[in-house]
């Protein structure tokens, strides 16, 4: 039996599914996308609360967790080692990060209130939030970040065991 096929109409096009479709893992747009919104925000971290609760409905923070934990705990990407991939382009930085606030009590209870709102507005940032903590207590990353006065500040971004 010979099979013929059906003609078809010219100027149709062909119907993708949305599951079908994927989208591109690109942590340095969202990196930039950030960076560059923190760097607006300005000096007021009430301001920076407000940005990365409006923001998150536009950026997948499901998705880039982890790269959205780095630039708030570190100021940039960190690479595997636990060094900044960006640590020479400043546009690539942010000053919002607790490796560059200051080192009273004040100060580091502001950036956790930040993360608390943060997470309690996407829970599911909760346990990317652990897992950043985690690599940051790591023996191998611990000695990159005391060079940045970590050990001062640790104590109060952690919740109490």
């Amino acid at each position: 039996m010979n099979k013929h096929q059906k003609p078809v109409l010219t100027g149709q096009r062909f119907k993708t599914r949305k599951r079908d479709e994927k989208e591109k893992f690109e942590p340095t747009v969202f990196r930039d996308t950030l960076i560059q919104g923190l760097n607006e925000a300005g000096d007021d971290l009430e301001a920076v609360a407000k940005f990365l609760d409006s923001t998150g409905s536009r950026l997948d923070y499901r998705r880039y967790a982890d790269t959205l934990f780095d630039i708030l705990v570190a100021g940039s990407m960190l690479a595997p080692g636990g060094t900044r991939i960006d640590d020479g382009d400043k546009t690539k930085m942010t000053n919002h990060c607790v490796f560059s606030a200051n080192e009273d009590h004040e100060t580091i209870r502001n950036y956790a209130q930040v993360f608390n709102k943060l997470i309690r507005r996407y829970k599911y940032l909760e346990k990317a939030f652990e897992d950043e903590m985690k690599k940051a207590l790591q023996p191998h990353l611990l000695s990159s970040f005391l060079k940045h006065g970590w050990q001062k500040k640790m104590p109060t971004l952690l919740p109490p065991l």
